[in-house]
């Protein structure tokens, strides 16, 4: 018989590949070779070990470990109520915190609402000052469902219906005044271009009725500042130019002009058509309308004729003489003259008169215009 390769560990037969047996190599694997090595080891026996049923176990029961440790048995329901109450106590604290969470939210919600409910009624306070459509306008839109919504609409309505309603007054007004007013209370009208037109007709019509360079100066500045559209600009400034070379006649020049009116009111006196017609510029407005000079004097004629006037005396008060001169030598007189009438009839009464008058008097001496001032 061949011999048989045999484990050097444990003496069991190993295949001639191989050196050790399978058992022995995978418990040198997980143990110290020293194990091996020992004789002792390889060569003791096994020890018997006890049967299950004679093995004596020493430990004492589980009821006298916890008697003798004073503790009570736990019952198989403890750990589930353990759990249960670990459970419970999370859910509490996720509870409260989920409420805490809430409740801060709430607060800050809240402390924001107050403080835009006082933003909001700091801004309102403020339209109500202005009190204009326009302000009331800006809350809507910055507010368009705020506290005090309807109550801008209302307003904003009611100020439209008086805007409109002042506005029919002033429109039939004449008193430039008044218009001036109005804009200073509402600089935004949507009226504006008309009552500048409005303004520049009463201003102009104004000016010409006072026919002074003062007065078409104070046109022309109205007009350059915007208050009125200045349509007769040109025109004013043509009769400043004029008006403003005027000089006002005193001493010597006054003097010889009251000598040349009082001849002129001596030959009306005496009614003589022939010297009348030299008194007078081929055309010029007497009292009511403009014609020639031989209209003029057949008209006083027949005056005398058809109220049986006697005669007529013209008094010139020198005093009352106050006289401008232009750059073209046309002079302009203002001048009170006592006017009495004797009638040709006995039973009528005598007339007496101060008549205050407006002369115009060109460069030759002739009258260009009589006209009676009221």
């Amino acid at each position: 018989m061949s011999d048989i390769k045999q484990c050097p560990f444990c003496g069991k037969p190993v295949r001639e590949d191989e050196n050790v047996c399978e058992e022995c190599k995978d418990h040198m694997d997980h143990q110290y070779t020293t194990d091996f090595l020992d004789d002792d080891r390889i060569n003791k026996p096994l020890p018997d070990l006890p049967v299950e049923s004679d093995k004596v176990d020493s430990t004492p029961p589980i009821e006298e470990r916890l008697e003798e440790n004073n503790i009570a048995e736990p019952s198989p329901e403890e750990p589930k109520r353990r759990s249960k109450m670990s459970k419970g106590i999370i859910f509490l604290i996720l509870g409260s915190a989920i409420l805490v969470v809430i409740g801060v939210v709430g607060a800050l919600d809240i402390a924001r609402s107050r403080n835009s409910e006082a933003t909001q009624e700091a801004y309102w306070m403020k339209c109500v000052e202005e009190n204009t459509p326009l302000s009331y306008s800006k809350y809507l839109v910055r507010y368009p469902e705020g506290n005090f919504a309807d109550e801008a609409e209302k307003r904003i309505r009611a100020s439209r219906e008086e805007e409109i309603q002042a506005w029919e007054k002033l429109r039939k007004s004449s008193d430039i005044n008044a218009f001036y007013a109005y804009l200073s209370e509402n600089p935004k009208t949507p009226h504006l271009d008309q009552i500048h037109l409005i303004m520049d007709s009463l201003s102009w019509n104004t000016t010409l009725k006072d026919n002074t360079a003062d007065a078409y100066k104070a046109y022309m500045e109205n007009a350059s500042l915007g208050n009125i559209t200045g349509a007769h600009v040109n025109e004013a400034k043509e009769k400043y130019d004029y008006l403003s070379q005027i000089v006002v006649l005193s001493g010597a020049s006054l003097e010889s002009l009251i000598l040349d009116l009082k001849d002129f009111f001596k030959k009306m006196s005496e009614n003589k058509p022939k010297d009348l017609l030299k008194e007078f510029t081929p055309k010029a407005f007497y009292y009511t309308a403009e014609m020639s000079s031989t209209d003029i004097v057949a008209s006083i004629s027949k005056k005398y004729t058809e109220d049986k006037i006697k005669k007529i005396t013209y008094t010139l008060k020198p005093e009352s003489v106050f006289a401008k001169q232009d750059n073209k030598g046309i002079v302009f007189v203002d001048l009170s003259v006592e006017k009495e009438i004797v009638y040709n009839v006995r039973k009528k009464k005598n007339d007496k008169l101060t008549q205050n008058l407006a002369l115009k008097i060109n460069g030759d001496k002739l009258v260009q215009s009589v006209k009676l001032k009221k």
